[in-house]
C-alpha cells in the first residue's frame, strides 16, 4: 500500500471519530444558544418520560412555546417586582409625611420637635426633626419635598444641587427610618442625636439669615 494511499485511510478514519457523539456534542458545547440549551432542557424532560413519544415538528413547536413561557415570566416579574417598589416607597413616604395640606415652613416644625422633645415624645419629635429638615433644604431650593418621593430620591436631589449636605442628610435619614420603619424604640439618646445633627444645619441658615439683615 502506498504512503498517499495510507494518508487517505487515516483522514477517513479520523473524520469517523470525530463524528460520533462524544466529539460533536463537545464542539456544540463551547457555543451553545438560549435556543439550543431550550431544546437541551426540552430533552432532560423528555427523559423523564420515555414512554412519551412526539414528532420532529411538535417538538419544536414545545420549545418556542417553552421559550415564550420563560420570556414572559421573566417581564412579568420585573413588572411585579418594579410595581412592588415603586408602592412600598410610595406608601412609606405617605406614612410620616402630615395629612392635608402639607406645611412647608422648616421652623413650624422644628418649634414641633422642640414642644415633643420636652414632653418626652421622642418618636413624634424624631420626625418632626426630620421634617423640618426636609422644608428647610425645600427652602433653600436644594429639593422639593413631595409625598410620593423616598429619602433616596431626595439625596439624589441634593446631590444635584448641594453635594456637601448628602452625608448630613442621609445620617439624619439612617436615624429617623431606624425609629419609624425599622421598629427600633424612639428614645431620648436618638432624639438627641438627629437633633444636633439638624441643628448645625438650621442654626447655621438662621445665622446667615441674621447677617444678611
Amino acid at each position: 500500500m502506498s504512503s498517499l494511499q495510507q494518508l487517505s485511510e487515516d483522514k477517513e478514519k479520523l473524520k469517523q471519530i470525530l463524528s460520533k457523539d462524544e466529539y460533536t456534542a463537545y464542539t456544540r458545547s463551547e457555543g451553545w444558544s438560549f435556543r439550543e440549551l431550550l431544546r437541551w432542557l426540552w430533552r432532560k424532560f423528555l427523559g423523564l418520560f420515555p414512554d412519551l413519544q412526539m414528532s420532529k415538528g411538535v417538538g419544536s413547536l414545545l420549545t418556542y412555546g417553552l421559550l415564550l413561557i420563560v420570556l414572559a415570566v421573566i417581564v412579568f416579574a420585573i413588572y411585579w417586582f418594579s410595581k412592588q417598589l415603586l408602592r412600598q416607597g410610595r406608601v412609606r413616604m405617605r406614612s410620616y409625611l402630615p395629612e392635608g395640606e402639607l406645611s412647608r415652613s422648616y421652623s413650624y416644625y422644628w418649634q414641633q420637635a422642640a414642644e415633643y422633645g420636652a414632653a418626652g415624645n421622642w418618636r413624634e419629635g424624631i420626625r418632626s426633626v426630620f421634617l423640618s429638615l426636609l422644608f428647610y433644604l425645600e427652602a433653600q431650593k436644594h429639593i422639593r419635598v413631595e409625598k410620593w418621593k423616598t429619602n433616596w430620591e431626595y439625596a439624589d436631589e441634593l446631590a444635584g444641587a448641594e453635594p456637601s449636605l448628602v452625608p448630613l442628610l442621609h445620617d439624619c435619614s439612617l436615624l429617623f427610618e431606624r425609629v419609624w420603619y425599622g421598629k427600633q424604640e424612639a428614645n431620648e439618646a436618638i432624639f438627641a442625636a438627629i437633633y444636633e445633627r439638624a441643628a448645625q444645619l438650621l442654626e447655621k441658615g438662621a445665622d446667615d439669615q441674621d447677617a444678611q439683615a
